[in-house]
C-alpha cells in the first residue's frame, strides 16, 4: 500500500517549494474588464463580454502564465471568465473545465432583468445602497441579491473539487471578484463578503493539502500595468 505524504504547514507556506506533491496550488485569478453601457438591463449586465480592455488585459496575464507550469485552467462558465481562461490556456495546450458553480454572485438576482438600475432607482437611492454596501461590506446590503449562503456553498464546493482532483499540481481557476473574496472570507475567517477590491485579471495564489487552506499572494496585477494607466483606461 503507497503511503500519502504528509505535507508540512511550512511547506504550504514556502513560495519556493520544489514540489506539489499531496499539495495543490491555486492561481485566482479574476477575469478581464466586461463592457457595459449606460443603463445596461440587468440580464445582460450579469454574463457581459469582455470590452477591449477586458481583452487587451486577457492576454496580458495569459502571457504572464505562459512560462508557468499549469495541470489545468479551470473557469466559470461566464462569457468573460471563459474568454480569460481561453487566453491562458492556450499557452499550455489545454482547454478550459468549466466549472458552473464558480459563476459570480448575482447581485441584482430578484430586480427585474430586463431593466437598467436608473429605471428602478434615482441616482440618489442607488448612491445610498451603494453606500450601505460600502460600510456593510456584505452583499445582503444590496437589495436583490441572489441567497448568499447559497452563493458561498456552491463556490465552496466547487473549490473542494477542484482541489481533491488537482493535488500534485498548480492549476489556475478563472473566476470572479465576488467568488475570489469569499475564498479569502473563508480561509481568512472574516465575517465580510467584500475584503479585497479585486483588480481584472490579478491573480491570489492559494496552497491547500487536506483541510488546511493558506494564502500566498492577493491580487497581483502587475503584468497589466503596461497597457492600463488607470482604470477603464487603455493605452495607445
Amino acid at each position: 500500500m503507497t503511503s500519502v505524504r504528509r505535507v508540512r504547514t511550512i511547506d504550504l507556506e514556502n513560495p519556493f517549494v520544489d514540489s506539489f506533491e499531496g499539495m495543490v496550488e491555486i492561481l485566482l485569478i479574476r477575469h478581464g474588464e466586461q463592457k457595459f453601457f449606460e443603463n445596461i438591463p440587468l440580464g445582460q449586465a450579469y454574463d457581459a463580454p469582455l470590452s477591449e480592455l477586458g481583452q487587451k488585459q486577457a492576454e496580458a496575464v495569459g502571457q504572464r502564465l505562459a512560462p508557468a507550469r499549469l495541470g489545468r485552467v479551470y473557469s466559470s462558465d461566464m462569457r468573460r471568465a471563459y474568454d480569460t481562461a481561453k487566453a491562458i490556456a492556450v499557452h499550455h495546450g489545454l482547454e478550459p473545465v468549466v466549472i458552473p458553480d464558480l459563476r459570480e454572485i448575482d447581485l441584482w438576482q430578484r430586480a427585474p432583468q430586463d431593466k437598467g438600475l436608473l429605471d428602478i432607482y434615482t441616482r440618489e437611492q442607488l448612491a445610498d445602497v451603494y453606500r450601505e454596501v460600502t460600510r456593510t461590506r456584505k452583499h445582503s446590503a444590496y437589495p436583490f441579491c441572489e441567497d448568499v449562503d447559497a452563493f458561498r456553498t456552491r463556490v465552496f464546493r466547487a473549490m473542494d473539487r477542484i482541489i481533491e482532483e488537482s493535488i500534485g499540481m498548480r492549476v489556475a481557476v478563472v473566476c470572479h471578484g465576488g467568488v475570489i473574496n469569499a475564498i479569502l472570507s473563508q480561509v481568512f475567517g472574516s465575517p465580510f463578503d467584500h475584503l479585497v477590491p479585486v483588480h481584472h485579471t490579478s491573480i491570489s495564489v492559494m496552497r491547500a493539502a487536506d483541510t488546511r487552506r493558506v494564502i500566498l499572494t492577493i491580487n497581483d496585477y502587475s503584468h497589466v500595468m503596461p497597457i492600463q494607466s488607470s482604470r477603464g483606461d487603455l493605452n495607445a
